[in-house]
């Protein structure tokens, strides 16, 4: 089987607002209680977007694509913009046993210095995603992962962060308690990533 990526959408998108939020107050992000993943969390907002992070636009372009993922990979929706209104995009995806996924997120930074500062900051947030500390990944920059179980114990978390130029990427791969992601599996998919977000990086 395959392992496929997803990330959490909701709990993706409500980091995108956490670090736009961090950006644009001078503050460092600080954890909090992880929300659901409900609808309401994909919608985008009106409202301008914070200092720091780019204007809103269409970066789906900037996301895996279910091909990067494994061959028994799909989407579970249409990729979201700009979520919470902050730029970039989001999509999850699963196997056909629904039993791994993978959340994908990019947020779109105005310049690289403040992707980079993000990325390291981000270090704070994983007690939200997984229980234990985050540790150095040779990815992009300022790149972390951590491997362990999810705060409330239902399933197995890999949560991986970096920055490319400036753009910041989360990933989250989701299973069963006792079955993580293949950590040469998960290692491909994050250099997958990151090469595509040099490829297509925004100008």
């Amino acid at each position: 089987m395959g392992v496929v990526r997803i990330f959490g959408v909701g709990v993706a998108f409500t980091a995108a607002l956490a670090v736009a939020t961090a950006c644009s107050s001078g503050e460092k992000s600080s954890p909090s209680s992880s929300p659901s993943k409900t609808s309401s969390s994909t919608t985008t907002s009106s409202s301008a977007p914070p200092s720091g992070v780019a204007p809103l636009g269409d970066y789906t372009n900037l996301l895996l694509q279910a091909d990067d993922v494994g061959i028994d990979a799909s989407g579970a929706g249409t990729p979201t913009q700009n979520p919470g209104g902050v730029a970039g995009a989001g999509v999850t995806f699963s196997n056909a046993a629904k039993g791994r996924t993978i959340d994908d997120l990019v947020v779109v930074f105005t310049d690289p210095a403040t992707a980079a500062q993000q990325a390291k900051e981000r270090a704070q947030s994983f007690g939200k995603y997984v229980t234990t500390a985050p540790q150095p990944l040779d990815v992009g920059t300022n790149g972390l992962i951590a491997v362990g179980l999810s705060p409330d114990n239902s399933k197995a978390v890999t949560y991986v962060t970096f920055a490319e130029g400036r753009v910041g990427a989360d990933l989250e791969f989701d299973s069963q308690p006792n079955d993580p992601a293949p950590q040469d599996i998960v290692l491909a998919i994050a250099r997958t990533q990151d090469q595509i977000l040099k490829n297509r990086m925004p100008s």
